[in-house]
């Protein structure tokens, strides 16, 4: 006899929160060295260019969200452009998801293979962290948001607190002078960090499950808000701790900027540095996991994601192993052809999507040709909060 399972719901915090820590462990391990190596010294003006871009990735994310309720990413992409073309923009996140997912393994793997346990087997940090995630994904949505919450306000007290301990040590006169080369390397600067910020694209797998969608779009605006305010000390610290030449040379600057530092008896603050990049690893290669294995699901209409996690891990773990050679072959990705696919995935897609999804809605709301597959695709979408999909029974059969 069947069982029925109830849809997993999550608040709009706890969603958000899902976003900050994958983008900001994102960016401390692999695009603040590939940042600074473009801009220099004017990082801090990349960060500036590629602001309002965040804040319009976070209203695009949300609002389709919020047009298409109750449905992925993966099911309104096939509401708005129709099922084929529709099927192959969903495989085309997806796969999205599944590279950045490898990229975050392989940049955890690096970071301890390199700077902290170079004798160790990288494919055991690869299998590990898989290996935990995967636990996570199968306990469900509402388990991996409430122990990334526990993390995140474990992870944002210490990284204020590694941004004070340093602040002596820094050197803002390292800023000066400002686009002595011109603006192009601030403007590729700025790709690196618009190409980052549009990962914020994998909360339309999640956004289904919140609770109360209500002001969801500001929510996550003001979330893109926070991340931008959250980078200027990692972006910035490294090259007024140590000049824009030698912090453009270092791997993981921020963590040679803790591990080189001593506050009075205090030594060893690298320590802060790799229990913040653990816990944020975690949580993003989790997420993505799940966003990965509920999407093909969703777009597959099996009947539980949980069966995939497996399987999935286990392609992650190779898939992140024959990304490169070595480091500086994902170094060289990052910075040369991420921005290029990453604003193509992450940004120009869904903007598609928003600008078909607001010409389909001007012409229904003036009575044009009726979007009776859209409305249709809506009122399917109302059991979309069931992670599994498993369909109700009946009473009394």
């Amino acid at each position: 006899m069947g069982t029925q399972t109830m849809g997993t719901q999550i608040s709009k915090l706890q969603a958000l929160m899902l976003a900050i820590s994958s983008i900001t462990v994102t960016g401390h391990l692999l695009f603040i060295p590939v940042i600074i190596n473009r801009a220099g010294r004017d990082c801090w003006l990349s960060l500036l260019v590629a602001a309002p871009f965040a804040l319009f990735i976070g209203y695009m994310v949300s609002t389709l969200s919020k047009w298409y309720p109750n449905q992925t990413i993966v099911e309104y992409a096939q509401s708005i452009v129709g099922r084929w073309l529709g099927t192959l923009f969903a495989l085309a996140f997806l796969f999205y998801f599944f590279h950045d997912a490898a990229l975050s393994v392989r940049g955890f793997g690096e970071f301890f293979t390199s700077a902290i346990t170079p004798r160790t087997p990288i494919l055991v940090y690869f299998s590990a962290i898989v290996i935990l995630a995967g636990y996570a994904v199968r306990a469900g949505l509402e388990v991996l948001a409430r122990t990334n919450a526990m993390f995140l306000c474990t992870m944002i007290p210490i990284g204020i607190l590694a941004s004070i301990l340093t602040h002596r040590e820094k050197d803002y006169a390292n800023f000066l002078p400002i686009l002595e080369d011109g603006p192009g390397p601030m403007l590729l600067g700025s790709l690196n960090l618009i190409a980052l910020y549009s990962t914020f694209l994998v909360l339309g797998m999640v956004f289904p499950q919140v609770r109360n969608a209500r002001k969801l779009r500001a929510a996550s605006v003001l979330t893109m808000g926070i991340l931008i305010v959250m980078f200027l000390g990692p972006v910035t610290g490294p090259v007024a701790v140590f000049g824009g030449e030698r912090g453009a040379g270092l791997s993981f600057p921020t963590y040679q900027m803790l591990r080189d530092i001593q506050v009075a008896e205090l030594q060893r603050l690298d320590i802060l540095a790799i229990f913040l990049w653990s816990l944020g690893s975690f949580a993003k290669i989790s997420l993505y996991l799940y966003a990965l294995t509920y999407g093909l699901q969703k777009l597959f209409k099996l009947d539980d994601y949980r069966s995939l996690v497996a399987p999935t891990g286990a392609l992650l773990v190779a898939f992140s192993l024959l990304l490169s050679e070595s480091f500086i072959g994902i170094y060289r990705f990052l910075q040369d052809i991420y921005p290029i696919y990453g604003l193509l995935m992450g940004f120009v897609l869904p903007a598609l999507l928003l600008l078909i999804a607001r010409i389909r809605r001007v012409m229904d709301s003036k009575g044009g040709p009726g979007n009776e597959s859209e409305r249709k695709a809506r009122v399917r979408g109302g059991g979309g909060r069931r992670e599994d999909n498993v369909p109700v029974r009946p009473a009394g059969r």
